[in-house]
């Protein structure tokens, strides 16, 4: 739907890699700004510069979105260069391996912080201005089909997730009457860096390959293939749409069966 966000605003987070990548590809294949935003900077740029060589309009940033000040700091550049924010996507995240009895304190901390508080801080930064300046937008939070099925070596990224769908959930209905539209989508098994290096921490606990690890999870997929991420941004990009505007605070699953909730 090519000029569906023309002359709309979109942030996006994590976005030198993976979903994020993708997502900014779309939306910049449908006229948006996009304000491409990781920790890397360097890697955003890569991907801005994608997002340019195919016609649409893109800014590179970088941002930690652990930070409040740092994501204060990225939406007054974007706005400075494009305008206000209107369109927002939190796909910066982390994921790693352990047994549950393995699991530090630590690792816990660390992705709680990025996934759920990282999520926390960039919706709340984004719909502040938004209501300050009376204006209407959509925010989509990537969560995980992870947050609605149990995983022995998962507990802490399954636990940071499903905070984000109910995080979701509490900020649609909070802001919905200001005309916020907030939602959240589940994506399974992509196939994306994060994903093969998943399953190299995987094969070293269970004795299995990285080729055998990721199989048999394939294999678990109703569907029968892995997830791309364009399977993701297309509906990533409904969900900014104003054909979601009567959608509040739902976590839309786009896992290929293997979540219901």
């Amino acid at each position: 739907m090519k000029g569906r966000f023309e002359g709309a605003v979109a942030l996006v987070t994590g976005g030198a890699g993976g979903i994020g990548a993708g997502v900014a590809l779309r939306l910049g294949r449908e006229g948006a700004h996009v304000a491409v935003t990781d920790l890397s900077g360097s890697g955003a740029e890569v991907v801005a510069a994608r997002v340019r060589q195919q016609g649409g309009q893109a800014s590179a940033h970088a941002l930690d979105v652990t930070r409040a000040e740092d994501t204060e700091r990225v939406l007054d550049e974007v706005e400075h260069l494009a305008g206000t924010v209107s369109l927002a996507v939190t796909c910066a995240g982390i994921d790693s391996q352990f047994d549950f009895l393995d699991l530090s304190l630590t690792e816990w901390q660390k992705t709680i912080e990025v996934n759920l508080q990282g999520t926390f801080v960039v919706i709340q930064a984004v719909a502040r201005r938004l209501k300050a300046k009376g204006g209407k937008g959509h925010i989509v939070a990537v969560a995980s089909a992870a947050a609605k099925r149990p995983n022995p070596t998962q507990a802490h990224y399954g636990a940071s997730k499903a905070g984000v769908v109910n995080l979701v959930r509490s900020a649609g209905v909070a802001l919905a009457r200001d005309g916020i539209v907030v939602n959240a989508v589940c994506p399974g098994v992509v196939d994306t860096d994060m994903t093969r290096a998943i399953h190299i921490e995987r094969s070293r606990l269970s004795g299995l390959s990285e080729e055998e690890s990721l199989a048999r999870m394939i294999q678990s997929i109703p569907i029968g293939r892995i997830q791309t991420v364009d399977d993701v941004a297309h509906v990533v990009a409904f969900l900014l749409s104003h054909e979601a505007d009567y959608m509040v605070g739902q976590a839309v699953n786009v896992c290929g069966g293997l979540a219901f909730d």
